[in-house]
């Protein structure tokens, strides 16, 4: 049988059943005074459906059946046909990453069958992400599962026939595990259960989900991983046509580093093929952005964001869903700025960052993924392309481009849900006042404010990690904290590089710890660093008139962000200086083919 969980009790919870990959594990944990008498179990009260469907939800219209999505084999046991059709479809949608409408067609297959059992566990599976503002809802259904379940087992002691298969009850089984006790032990649960029933593709994908490893720092995979890549590659050969492996492939590879996967090989002919299943899965078109973008394609990769960000706009509008609970909407459009970018299109990109800058977030809704990327990623969005293009006034411009300390505030002072989104813009108010003072050979203020200022606003952050990491913007904070981490060693570097003689070697260093700590872009996200560190590697080279090293650093800048324009125009310069004239109008050549034409 299940442990059940009370609220009260430590509850292990996977970071996202998105198959997002966030690389770390929370807990929601509430104290409990040793040695004082805990309340006596208060009597549930009677089940009703909206214990478990939000009321913005319910008031939604049915959400429509996408066919060509769904590749679930498993039969669900429900005399609805309907309830059959939206939890498949709800299924589908889980490993498709769309989460929000995945809980809308299992509270629509709740709302034509209440006793449907897989539809409970398709809604805890959609809200399975820590401490999101449907928790309770999540609960609730896991409470509704295990009572279905249990009542079956009873009435089967008492002779009566099992409402339930059993393959059913054991995949419910493992889900309740992997939410309240141990996702590794649910993991073990899902391959056994796939192994005993190899049709049963989702128990076989979540299995390998829920056991796979990781990359180290030099890109190589841990056996864990290795096993998983191995047991898809089988699945994916076994069902070549299957929506549902060919995403779960494709995701388990999304953030693989370039040296440990052939992205224009293995996946991104894979992406292409996903989208033609059907083309109204707004999230499998950013997945095929997201690798267009990852192989250089950037103009294929803009067409891409493009696409999702209006399958997502459509899909609002027709089901009358707020912007905060469509995440992937925000999502897109950063990544298209930078896209825009990359191509060495400025001014297209800063127009899709002010759009983004213009939502209003939304202070009744504290804990909405939309907030989250509105306040973390879209807010600072106009700031961070100032920053990575650098022509003068551009510190300026990213200083009022910035949201104030009033704007933050309700967010930051909430009384529940405080937000630490605050120190992460003053950290960067910090560092832009650190590159005017450079700019302005201040280096004795730019030494101030980055070695106490700027670095005392990291400290901050580090110090309250515990409670971040059970905070529902938990994955934001990492990632700000990663961006801050490499601006540290950039700043680092460029107040040596513009320092004394005698320091200026040791600014190369710097350049290398920046750009050892810019990893795959994870979740699917564009990287907050808009400039890969190679490039600060070769400006700093073509200072000292090192231009052999400047040309192998932006060399290696093209490499880790293929066909970026900074990467290609420092490769020209330094065959220039170089006296290489061939080789750089080969170059340009090359910077036509990717630049936007006029």
């Amino acid at each position: 049988m299940i442990r059940r969980v009370s609220r009260s009790s430590t509850v292990a919870l996977l970071a996202s059943l998105s198959l997002s990959f966030t690389p770390y594990l929370c807990a929601e944990e509430v104290e409990v005074t040793p040695g004082k008498e805990q309340p006596a179990e208060v009597e549930k009260a009677p089940f009703k459906i909206e214990m478990v469907i939000a009321p913005r939800v319910s008031k939604m219209p049915e959400p429509k059946l996408l066919p060509g999505s769904v590749g679930i084999q498993m039969d669900v046991s429900s005399p609805s046909e309907a309830a059959r059709a939206h939890v498949k479809q709800g299924f589908a949608l889980v490993h498709a990453q769309w989460d929000f409408e995945a809980y809308r067609h299992f509270a629509a297959a709740i709302k034509a069958d209440k006793d449907c059992l897989l539809a409970y566990c398709g809604v805890t599976l959609a809200l399975a992400r820590p401490y999101n503002e449907d928790v309770d809802y999540r609960r609730a259904a896991v409470d509704r599962m295990l009572d279905l379940m249990e009542s079956d087992v009873a009435a089967m002691k008492k002779g009566h026939p099992e409402r339930f298969p059993k393959i059913e009850k054991q995949f419910c089984a493992a889900t309740a595990t992997m939410v309240s006790d141990s996702p590794v032990d649910a993991g073990a649960m899902f391959m056994a259960l796939g192994e005993k029933f190899p049709n049963l593709l989702q128990a076989r994908l979540l299995g390998v989900f829920l056991t796979r490893g990781s990359y180290d720092v030099s890109g190589s995979a841990s056996p864990a991983q290795l096993r998983a890549i191995e047991q898809t590659r089988t699945l994916l050969k076994e069902n070549p046509e299957n929506p549902l492996v060919l995403s779960f492939w494709l995701s388990l590879c999304a953030e693989a580093p370039t040296t440990a996967v052939n992205l224009k090989q293995d996946l991104l002919p894979e992406a292409r093929r996903l989208v033609t299943k059907s083309a109204e899965v707004p999230s499998w078109w950013h997945t095929l952005g997201h690798l267009e973008w990852r192989a250089g394609n950037y103009l294929l990769a803009e067409r891409a964001f493009t696409k999702a960000a209006d399958l997502y706009a459509a899909w609002m509008s027709d089901h009358q869903v707020s912007l905060h609970d469509c995440p992937g909407f925000i999502k897109a459009r950063c990544y298209l700025a930078n896209t825009h970018y990359q191509r060495g299109n400025f001014t297209g990109a800063m127009k899709v960052a002010k759009e983004l800058r213009a939502i209003t977030p939304d202070i009744s809704r504290p804990q909405s993924q939309g907030n989250h990327i509105l306040l973390w990623r879209a807010y600072s969005l106009p700031a961070r392309l100032y920053i990575a293009h650098g022509a003068d006034g551009d510190m300026n411009r990213a200083l009022k481009d910035l949201p104030s300390a009033e704007m933050l505030k309700p967010f930051a002072s909430h009384p529940n849900y405080p937000s630490l989104v605050g120190t992460y813009i003053n950290a960067l108010r910090v560092y832009l006042g650190c590159r005017k003072a450079i700019d302005d050979k201040a280096l004795t203020a730019a030494k101030s404010l980055h070695q106490r200022t700027f670095r005392n606003h990291i400290v901050n952050l580090v110090k309250v990690f515990e409670g971040a990491k059970r905070s529902s913007d938990a994955s934001h904070y990492f990632h700000a904290g990663r961006c801050l981490a490499i601006y540290d060693k950039e700043l680092a570097g460029l107040i040596r590089m513009n320092d004394l003689v005698a320091t200026r070697v040791a600014a190369a260093g710097s350049f290398y710890s920046a750009r050892d700590l810019q990893y795959v872009p994870t979740l699917m996200l564009p990287p907050m660093v808009l400039t890969p560190m190679e490039n600060r590697l070769g400006e700093y080279y073509l200072h000292m008139g090192k231009n052999t090293e400047a040309y192998e650093a932006f060399t290696s800048g093209h490499l880790h962000y293929p066909n970026n324009m900074g990467s290609l125009l420092g490769m020209k310069r330094s065959l220039e200086l170089l006296g290489k004239k061939e080789d750089a109008a080969m170059i340009q050549r090359h910077i036509d083919l990717v630049k936007p034409k006029a």
